[in-house]
């Protein structure tokens, strides 16, 4: 049995594999993958997008973030990750994806709140705006862990006005902000990642399947069916995806609470 409509999975535990193998290996239980568009999944590659097309699969498409800041306070190298995402998203859009994923500022070092990367970050966006509307095509920003190396952990840390919003349910319970984005009326959920973890001080961020860990899935599952917004189990391997997808089945969480299938199309 397929997963439903509205719960995809990532492509990240094939990433070993070429993008080829695995959409045959998603299209075993889903009819709507994450593409990261990084390494052998790259859109930046023609072949690729073609593969994507002929699929038969819908998409959302997770941006590259390693090693790109879009709040370096440095302008040259801000304009550079910009760049970036302006060709992953080209791809994605290409492919007909749902939305495109973008992590927010990111420093490995901690640099807490920075009155210049925050402005940095606010360039950044505003840009990703411009660059929505001319693709056409839905940009998310997702939640981070700590707000040591991210600017984005709370509901109203950053004006997203007009891009869409991605709740990453794992971080927000190692930020213990959860609850927070959730209940804020403010908050419309456009996207959602679901994987697990251990809480507060599980900085590792190790993406665990569904039910090791203390993530109320449950919870973010029906925010984002609240709000009408896709969710990706967001593990890093194949066997961690298929417990994952078992966890959900024990606990009912296939179905919406109508009992049917949500069905979405966008």
């Amino acid at each position: 049995m397929l997963l439903p409509a509205d719960i995809g999975i990532s492509s990240d535990p094939f990433g070993h594999l070429p993008l080829t193998v695995a959409l045959e290996c998603a299209a075993e239980v889903t009819t709507l993958l994450e593409i990261g568009s990084h390494g052998r999944h790259s859109l930046l590659s023609r072949p690729n997008r073609r593969a994507a097309q002929d699929s038969g699969l819908r998409f959302s498409v997770h941006g590259p973030y390693w090693a790109l800041d879009t709040g370096d306070p440095d302008e040259t190298r801000r304009r550079a990750v910009i760049s970036t995402h302006r060709r992953h998203l080209e791809g994605a859009a290409e492919i007909g994806a749902l939305c495109y994923v973008v992590h927010p500022d990111y420093s490995p070092a901690a640099r807490g709140r920075d009155p210049q990367a925050l402005a940095a970050l606010q360039r950044s966006l505003d840009e990703l705006r411009g660059l929505q509307d001319a693709y056409r095509l839905p940009i998310v920003i997702e939640n981070m862990p700590s707000a040591i190396t991210s600017h984005f952990v709370t509901p109203g840390d950053i004006d997203l006005a007009g891009l869409g919003f991605c709740l990453d349910a794992g971080h927000a319970t190692i930020a213990g902000t959860l609850h927070s984005f959730i209940g804020d009326p403010a908050t419309l959920i456009t996207h959602v990642h679901l994987h697990d973890n251990r809480g507060a001080g599980d900085w590792d961020d190790p993406h665990l399947a569904l039910g090791r860990g203390v993530v109320e899935t449950a919870t973010a599952l029906d925010a984002a069916r609240r709000d009408g917004a896709t969710a990706i189990l967001e593990m890093l391997d194949e066997a961690s995806v298929h417990e994952s997808i078992d966890h959900l089945r024990a606990g009912g969480l296939l179905l919406a609470p109508s009992g049917h299938y949500p069905a979405v199309t966008r």
